[in-house]
């Protein structure tokens, strides 16, 4: 039987906390304003394009998985973001109290400014070329397979705890090592001592740095 969101929604009472109308092979989402208690909203896995005005309560927000090009404004007390498998080409201004932002696998351009109290990030398959500054709270970032010749500064990375795991394409870090000499640390335990990029300094020819891949 097809899933009659309105229906559903009618059957709901005001004061509902949780909805999750995920896997439901949505085409659209109603207006959810009436629902004042709100607080997690599932919508991912379904065939969204758009999305209705977030509830101001709301502090759980997943819709991965779906078909939509924008979000709408955040609200302020949303925590955590999940946007992940989209077709976003850029993201709202981020709240001041959002915490981790999933938005993976779209197609970003760039990041917005990152507030103050963001802690993890992942930002991985997009189309990135910089990353914006890093906020002091920030613990994981997950930047890999994007086409960012902008690598964060290293003044930038001085500030940021120990366990912040930067994650990139290889060929890019080696060319924003080569010519720009901007990067000084990268924190990564899985890159062996002999491969840390402070060591593709000594490297000049590209047909080095395959040799060294391909042995590694």
């Amino acid at each position: 039987m097809e899933f009659n969101i309105e229906e559903y929604l009618n059957s709901l009472p005001d004061d509902v906390g949780t909805i999750d109308v995920s896997y439901k092979d949505l085409k659209y989402l109603p207006d959810l304003s009436r629902f004042k208690n709100l607080t997690i909203l599932c919508c991912n896995n379904n065939q969204l394009i758009s999305l209705p005005v977030l509830n101001e309560n709301l502090t759980h927000f997943d819709c991965s998985y779906n078909k939509i090009t924008s979000l709408p404004v955040l609200n302020k007390n949303l925590i955590k973001l999940y946007c992940a498998n989209n077709e976003l080409v850029s993201l709202p201004v981020l709240n001041e109290n959002l915490m981790e932002l999933y938005c993976d696998e779209n197609k970003l351009r760039s990041l917005p400014v990152l507030n103050k109290q963001l802690e993890l990030l992942y930002c991985a398959n997009n189309e990135l070329t910089s990353l914006p500054v890093l906020n002091e709270k920030l613990k994981y970032c997950y930047c890999s397979n994007n086409p960012i010749y902008h690598i964060i500064r290293h003044d930038i990375l001085n500030i940021l705890k120990k366990n912040i795991k930067i994650w990139n394409n290889f060929r890019y870090l080696y060319y924003c090592l080569k010519y720009k000499e901007r990067l000084w640390k990268i924190r990564e335990r899985i890159i062996k001592k002999i491969y840390h990029p402070s060591y593709l300094y000594k490297l000049t020819e590209d047909d080095d740095l395959d040799e060294k891949l391909e042995a590694w």
